[in-house]
C-alpha cells in the first residue's frame, strides 16, 4: 500500500508523455496522491485535507507568479517599439557580442539574487524584451529570416541559459533567501546549527564557477557566430571568372 503513494509520478509521467496541459497534470497528481495517502479531500483545522495543502502550497509559493505582473507592462513597450529601440542603441558599441551581452546578463541577476529581489521570471522581464534583441543588434541578426534562424535561435538559448545561471546561482548569494533557509532549517532537523550568513558565503565560489563556466559558453557562442559570418560571407562571393 506504501507504493500507492507513488501513484503521483505516474501521471505525471504520463502526462508529459501524452503532453497534455502541465498544471492540469500536476494538479491532478497532487490530488490523487493526498488521496492515496488517506488525505480527507477537504480536511479541517486540526486534519488538513488536499484542497487545503494545495492551497497553501500555492499561497506560500505565489511569489512565483509576480512574472505574470509584468507582462503588460513587457507587452506595451514592444508595441511601441522597445525592441527596436533597443537595437539601435547596441548597434552603437562595437565591443559588443551576443556572448558578451550574456556574460553582462548572467551577472546583472547575480547582483539583483545578491540584493535579495525576487523579480519571477527574468525571461520574461528582462531576457526575452531586453537582452535577446540586444543580442540580435549586435550580431546583425534578424530574427525573421530564414538565413539567420540558425544563429538566432543559438543567441535564444544564450539568453535562457544566462537568465538561468544568474537566477539559480545567484538567489543564495542573499542570506534571507528561501534556498538558504531551506538550508538551514534543514541542517537544524538534523541537529546542526548553522549562521545562514556563513551559507550565503559558501554559495560565492559555486557562482564564480557557474560564472566562469558561463563565460565559457558565452565566448565559445561568438565564436561559432564569427564561424557562420565567415562561412556566409564565403558562400556569397562569386565563383572565380564570373562577371569578369
Amino acid at each position: 500500500m506504501e507504493l500507492l503513494k507513488l501513484v503521483g509520478v505516474l501521471i505525471i509521467v504520463a502526462g508529459f508523455v501524452l503532453r497534455l496541459r502541465v498544471a492540469a497534470v500536476v494538479v491532478l497528481a497532487g490530488v490523487v496522491t493526498g488521496l492515496a495517502a488517506g488525505m480527507p479531500f477537504a480536511g479541517t483545522e486540526s486534519a488538513p485535507g488536499v484542497l487545503d495543502t494545495l492551497g497553501r502550497s500555492f499561497a506560500g509559493q505565489r511569489i512565483v507568479t509576480l512574472f505574470v505582473l509584468a507582462l503588460p507592462a513587457v507587452g506595451l513597450s514592444e508595441r511601441f517599439g522597445l525592441q527596436d529601440r533597443v537595437r539601435e542603441l547596441i548597434r552603437r558599441l562595437r565591443a559588443a557580442t551576443a556572448g558578451r551581452l550574456q556574460f553582462v546578463f548572467q551577472l546583472l541577476r547575480y547582483g539583483i539574487g545578491a540584493l535579495g529581489i525576487r523579480l519571477g521570471s527574468g525571461h520574461v522581464t528582462f531576457g526575452r524584451p531586453l537582452f535577446l534583441p540586444m543580442a540580435l543588434g549586435a550580431e546583425r541578426l534578424d530574427d525573421e529570416s530564414e538565413a539567420d534562424s540558425g544563429a538566432v535561435e543559438l543567441v535564444k538559448a544564450a539568453t535562457g541559459a544566462a537568465e538561468n545561471y544568474g537566477n539559480f546561482f545567484g538567489q543564495n548569494l542573499f542570506f534571507g533567501a528561501a534556498g538558504v533557509a531551506l538550508v538551514v532549517t534543514t541542517c537544524a532537523d538534523l541537529g546542526y546549527t548553522v549562521d545562514p550568513r556563513r551559507v550565503a558565503l559558501w554559495c560565492i565560489p559555486v557562482a564564480i564557477a557557474a560564472a566562469v563556466l558561463g563565460g565559457v559558453q558565452f565566448w565559445w557562442l561568438d565564436r561559432r557566430l564569427r564561424r557562420t559570418r565567415t562561412r556566409a560571407g564565403g558562400d556569397a562571393t562569386p565563383p572565380e571568372g564570373v562577371g569578369s
